[in-house]
């Protein structure tokens, strides 16, 4: 394969193949298990609407796979009829972007018929068959009446009154054969997952008191039945958190997923239960977040099954068994097929490595994976680089820290170990209950690979917090945020330069969410560390640099924000305690500025900020205050806002925007031949 080299140019031919990649999000094996369905789309939308397209391909054919909607429209939640002849799925193909139905499609021949109202706006979610494959069950809010989507489009709504026009998903059954749909549960309650019950009989529910994102965190979420004859519920008991991945296994039991402990969401996902037979109730934990986290539930060969993130790798284990499964990489979406016969369990999954986009898999123990799609073809004769594991204590010797070294093809030896100390960008997950993995997107917005291509190193840098490590380490993030993963991200850095993977005098840091709210501590307190060397420059994309105004601008303020910040915001707090400002970057510039002038060295590096101007989760004012700060003091910064976009920047155009300033930053900071920028004059920088 060819290496990529370094480019100092945009290489936009590149980033757009890497804009364009179609990545497998949801995959279904058949009822016989001699095919799988799955679903594809690509991370950024090229126009006003996202699209997505379904896929057929045989289990034991490689290159088999094949489309099976156009790739035109928004097409997912693929489900099989348990005869396997044909398909179910959502579409908004009637009216793109404004519409939302539930298609059938016979997989001999003819085109998908709708079952519910193509015209239809709201959202249809989470369709699942019964197991007699007569009905489907979804969710979906009720549609506006004529007389509010009059006053909407003349623009003549009234006031919006908190809480007024809340619109509450329902529990919905539509009849296959005759189309005939009824709502199974309305009134005031918000259902947000729901599973069949093995007999079909009765489904059980998610219930939240209503649809505001934070509402599960506040109030809780509580777990029913539904009897889909009668129409009676039953509330067996209630969770305080948001839970996922709702499941009533063959065993009689219901499993779901949710915090440790459950009422936290920022620690070790676990798996939990409840016996819906029981006379009273109670869900209690039965597996993982100790050292590992729960990323998903299914049922396979009348067993449940879980998908365990161990660190860098992943694991599909049966419920207090054996690992089926077992990969250095993360699982991605995925299901398991067990043969009636022979008891042999097969996985599809989506896999890749750092080198390898995305593609579908057959595995089987004993035999060679079978790559089903060629979904990454358009980067084929691409080489971008390998992947080295570095370990090594917290500065406080408390924990172990984990990180990932990405070497660049053309800057590595034939053991994948970087030639020499390289230029080097630090790319910090956001989250922080998220992780890095040996997979191509494994940093945001598929930095890595493009940086890659150029000839940088990518050290990823598992910090106190993250995934993976279980309930302890991922807790380390409640109120220790700018203590503890500020110190690991520096632990980490510092390892690899002495272990001869990053050149200490060529390092940028950057990252999205978490990771820019990080990468702001950095930027204000660069080389505080006494450990001679400093950041040339940062990136700093959707960051928070003053936690404390989240409690009221955030969209999660009073609930995941406030559990962050140790529990607390501003309205619990006396006036004199600051103990939210701990990871807050804003507050510590005039500091900064300060040691800079009394010093003659610079602190604060150059910094590109990047924010969606739509931005909920983090607000786009966090990046304006640290715009601000910074022009104050005549300190060199690139400020981009992207319009219309949130916390997630979804736009194709914008995309590629990041892709070429993002690399550019490089060049000009850690470049070849580029001189040390922090060898700037600092009067110069502090010149007001």
């Amino acid at each position: 394969m060819t290496p990529s080299g370094d480019a100092s140019a945009f290489d936009k031919q590149l980033a757009e193949a890497i804009c364009d990649l179609q990545i497998p999000f949801y995959i279904k094996f058949s009822p016989d298990g001699q095919k799988v369905l799955y679903k594809t789309g690509t991370n950024p939308h090229k126009g006003k609407n996202s699209v997505s397209t379904l896929w057929l391909a045989s289990t034991t054919e490689p290159g088999s796979s094949r489309q099976l909607t156009s790739g035109k429209f928004q097409e997912g939640d693929p489900e099989w009829h348990p005869s396997g002849n044909q398909v179910a799925f959502v579409s908004d193909r009637a009216k793109p972007g404004e519409s939302s139905a539930i298609y059938m499609l016979r997989l001999d021949g003819g085109d998908a018929v709708a079952i519910t109202s193509a015209d239809n706006a709201q959202d249809i979610d989470s369709l699942a068959f019964s197991p007699n494959g007569e009905t489907i069950a979804y969710l979906s809010a009720d549609e506006k009446t004529q007389e509010l989507k009059e006053k909407e489009e003349k623009e003549e709504s009234g006031p919006d009154v908190w809480g007024e026009k809340w619109e509450h998903a329902r529990l919905r059954l539509v009849n296959v054969a005759s189309k005939e749909t009824k709502t199974l549960v309305g009134g005031d309650r918000h259902i947000s997952d729901f599973a069949w019950s093995p007999d079909g009989k009765s489904v059980a529910f998610f219930s939240i008191a209503n649809p505001n994102i934070e509402e599960a965190m506040l109030t809780g979420t509580t777990i029913c039945t539904v009897n889909v004859e009668t129409g009676k519920v039953r509330d067996l008991c209630k969770v305080p958190n948001e839970l996922n991945y709702l499941t009533w296994a063959p065993d009689g039991s219901i499993y779901f997923t949710t915090g440790t402990p459950d009422n936290r969401d920022t620690g070790g996902p676990a798996v939990y239960t409840v016996d819906p037979a029981a006379a009273e109730p109670k869900h209690a934990k039965i597996a993982c977040g100790e050292h590992d986290h729960a990323a998903g539930l299914s049922v396979a060969g009348g067993k449940l099954l879980v998908n365990r993130a161990v660190r860098f790798n992943n694991a599909i284990t049966e419920l207090g068994g054996k690992d089926l499964f077992q990969r250095d990489t993360e699982i991605w979406a995925w299901d398991v097929f067990v043969n009636p016969d022979s008891g042999i369990p097969i996985l599809a999954a989506g896999l890749s490595d750092v080198d390898t986009p995305y593609e579908v898999f057959i595995v089987e123990e004993g035999k060679d994976d079978i790559k089903l799609s060629q979904h990454g073809k358009p980067l084929e004769g691409r080489s971008f680089g390998s992947c080295s594991e570095l370990t090594c204590p917290s500065a406080d010797g408390e924990v172990e820290l984990d990180a990932l070294y990405l070497t660049p093809t053309s800057k590595a030896t034939e053991n994948g170990t970087p030639v020499e100390p390289l230029p080097t960008f630090v790319i910090i997950h956001g989250g922080p209950t998220s992780r890095d993995c040996k997979v191509f997107d494994g940093a945001c917005y598929e930095w890595a690979p493009y940086i890659l291509s150029k000839g940088y190193g990518v050290l990823l840098p598992q910090y106190r917090g993250s995934t993976g490590r279980g309930e302890k380490f991922a807790s380390y993030s409640m109120g220790g945020q700018g203590k503890y993963d500020y110190a690991d991200v520096i632990s980490i850095t510092d390892n690899a330069i002495k272990k001869g993977f990053a050149d200490p005098k060529k390092l940028i840091v950057g990252g999205w969410s978490q990771g820019g709210l990080i990468t702001y501590l950095c930027s204000v307190r660069n080389g505080l560390h006494g450990l001679g060397w400093r950041f040339n420059a940062t990136i700093a994309g959707a960051g928070v640099c003053d936690i404390e105004s989240l409690a009221m601008t955030s969209d999660l303020g009073s609930t995941f924000e406030r559990e962050l910040a140790g529990g607390d915001a501003i309205w619990t707090l006396d006036r004199h305690d600051t103990r939210n400002r701990q990871g807050s970057a804003l507050w510590e510039v005039a500091g900064a500025v300060k040691r800079s002038r009394e010093s003659g060295e610079p602190v604060i590096p150059p910094m590109l900020i990047l924010h969606g101007d739509k931005d909920v989760r983090c607000p786009f004012s966090q990046a304006e205050g640290f715009r601000r700060a910074l022009r104050t003091h005549g300190l060199p910064c690139e400020f981009v806002a992207y319009p219309g976009e949130g916390h997630g920047i979804q736009a194709r155009r914008f995309w590629l925007d990041m892709f070429e300033r993002v690399g550019r930053w490089c060049d000009l900071y850690i470049g070849p031949g580029e001189a040390d920028k922090l060898a700037t004059s600092v009067d110069e920088k502090l010149k007001v």
